[in-house]
């Protein structure tokens, strides 16, 4: 992609990231906006529910003073009751247990049922067809005074009271529907189920006779507490306020709720988003054109920078850069860059000369390598020659002194001949002919014995003892000589720097073998033990080897498609394992 495309789209992506985050945190704001209005409007409401039922309240007990006093007949009531009982002597136990004291006036709410009204001396059969709640319970507002001729209480019930609520709701709400719901309701409870109610339930029915959530019965009826929020009434979402109705004991006989329906609010807010998207849609269309332009001057110039580093990438370091002109900090970048391009240019220059030269010195240093070490191995070959015949035309005719002597130089001469092959060996390596042809060998017979026989004067003289845990015959494909080189530095080594054994292993892991070469000397430490295969790294100082062998091994390994470890533990010992796979696939110098 481009790169003003890609700036474009940054930009554009920033700016719609921005719009939507600030749609959502207005439509968010404007939710609970509209929620909170909702909710304080419907507490208010709540109230005035309450202050009408209070009205009602002080009529019946303007209905029951008449009634004490005898005026009934002459004045009318203000309120007419269900229910009216007189009680010329004491108060009936059944009132005194509903919290009635019997003197002044006493007014509030009460639940009877109708058994307790019967033996009141109530006819009961009216008030059976209405809503009855739990055992037959009616709520009521009562007023009761005592007069001249005994105690009178007046009753309204509630229960089945669409007049008062149908009131209560066109006071509070009007009688409107949203869909075919009533954007308002009133409702009120005999304990937690509905007797009086505006709530239309499936159908259009009035929903008497069902119950409260359990959420809200714990609140209100148990705890005491006002519920005020986010309820579901029979089939739909409503913001509702629910509130305990009390009676003379104070305690918690039924429910007082007023609610509105959520939709309505709901629908609000997703038109004030619909309203709120099709004004920022046109402006965020206005913002995406005017980026594109200021992009489209800004990329230009920024797009000649990255075809002229793409340019020097690929190692054209003589492209010219015209000046841009553009706003001022791209200017300064371009003239940055023409002189970095300069300074990268001269660099390449020094580089390359520096290059040429270092290559120039590491051919002479194969060259002299390779010459030395063969002038060297051809001249130690006739040392060899010339000190084993000397060795052997003296043989029982010198002093044991002089026999020593002859055989401690010859010895000397054979690890010197050792340390010409490994420069040998090196130099091959270093220039690449150092060939491998693997074959199928025994690894026994074809290598390690003839390399223990060509030591033997060595071992013989420093007394170590071979052993063997060998299965029988190991096979693996093969360079023979090149193992001779990895075996011949274990034993040399060995001999250096081990003790009184030499023990050569052979084991199957998988399909590789690991042959491994362990010897009777100190351990190594841990820290040092990745330094033994290194070029030119000795862990101790001698006059013998220039830390090479360990090396040729490793990469002769690496050339077998194997590997190479020590393994050295506080116990005296130290092994070396190589793994070699069945079949040896040459890899890479």
């Amino acid at each position: 992609m481009r790169l003003g495309n890609r700036i474009f789209l940054s930009f554009f992506a920033v700016i719609l990231v921005a719009t939507l985050a600030s749609t959502l945190t207005g439509a968010l704001l404007l939710s609970q906006a509209l929620r909170g209005e909702a909710l304080a409007r419907v507490q208010l409401n709540l109230k005035g529910a309450r202050v009408r039922l209070a009205s009602e309240l002080e009529l019946l007990a303007v209905t029951a003073e008449l009634e004490s006093q005898g005026l009934a007949e002459r004045i009318p009531a203000p309120h007419p009751a269900d229910i009216t009982l007189r009680f010329p002597g004491p108060l009936p136990p059944a009132l005194e247990r509903k919290g009635l004291r019997g003197a002044g006036l006493e007014k509030g709410f009460l639940r009877l049922t109708l058994r307790e009204l019967a033996e009141l001396g109530v006819d009961t059969a009216p008030l059976a067809g209405r809503p009855l709640a739990g055992d037959g319970e009616l709520l009521s507002l009562f007023a009761a005074r005592r007069g001249p001729g005994g105690l009178v209480l007046v009753c309204s019930v509630l229960n089945g009271n669409e007049r008062l609520v149908r009131q209560l709701q066109e006071n509070l709400f009007s009688s409107a529907l949203y869909g075919d719901k009533p954007f308002g309701t009133v409702t009120v409870f005999c304990g937690d189920t509905r007797v009086a109610t505006t709530v239309l339930g499936p159908g259009g029915r009035i929903a008497v006779g069902t119950r409260v959530s359990a959420e809200v019965r714990r609140q209100v009826l148990e705890r005491g507490e006002t519920w005020l929020g986010r309820a579901f009434v029979v089939d739909e979402w409503y913001l509702s306020a629910y509130e305990p109705i009390q009676d003379p004991r104070g305690r918690r006989i039924g429910i007082l709720y007023v609610g509105v329906l959520e939709q309505k609010y709901q629908d609000i807010r997703m038109r004030s988003v619909y309203v709120l998207a099709a004004l920022i849609v046109p402006i965020l269309g206005l913002a995406a054109a005017v980026v594109f332009f200021m992009v489209r001057g800004m990329a230009r110039p920024l797009s000649r920078l990255v075809e002229a580093s793409g340019q020097i990438a690929t190692g054209n370091l003589e492209l010219p850069l015209e000046p841009l002109k553009a706003a001022h900090e791209i200017e300064l970048l371009s003239k940055a860059f023409s002189s970095m391009q300069g300074a990268i240019r001269d660099r390449e220059s020094l580089l390359r000369a520096q290059y040429e030269e270092l290559e120039q010195t590491n051919r002479d240093y194969q060259e002299l390598l390779s010459f030395v070490t063969h002038e060297l191995n051809n001249s130690v070959g006739s040392l060899l020659l010339n000190v084993s015949l000397l060795e052997e035309e003296t043989s029982g005719q010198v002093p044991p002194d002089a026999a020593e002597l002859i055989d401690q130089v010859l010895r000397d001469v054979e690890r010197f001949r050792d340390m010409v092959k490994n420069y040998l060996n090196l130099s091959r390596l270093e220039k690449g002919t150092l060939r491998f042809n693997p074959a199928r060998i025994d690894v026994r017979s074809r290598v390690i014995e003839p390399a223990v026989e060509r030591l033997s004067r060595w071992i013989e003289h420093r007394r170590f003892e071979v052993s063997w845990d060998w299965p029988g015959s190991v096979e693996v494909v093969a360079d023979a000589d090149l193992l001779d080189i990895c075996y011949s530095n274990f034993v040399v080594n060995a001999l250096k720097y081990g003790r009184d054994w030499i023990r050569f292993s052979a084991r199957r892991s998988g399909d590789a073998w690991l042959l491994g070469v362990a010897n009777g000397g100190p351990p190594i430490p841990q820290d040092k033990i990745p330094l033994l295969f290194r070029k030119f790294s000795r862990l101790v100082r001698s006059s013998d080897g220039a830390g090479l062998g360990l090396y040729l091994v490793r990469r002769i390994l690496e050339r077998h498609g194997g590997e190479v470890w020590c393994e050295s533990s506080p116990e005296p010992g130290t092994r070396f394992v190589m793994k070699l796979p069945d079949s040896a696939e040459p890899a890479p110098d």
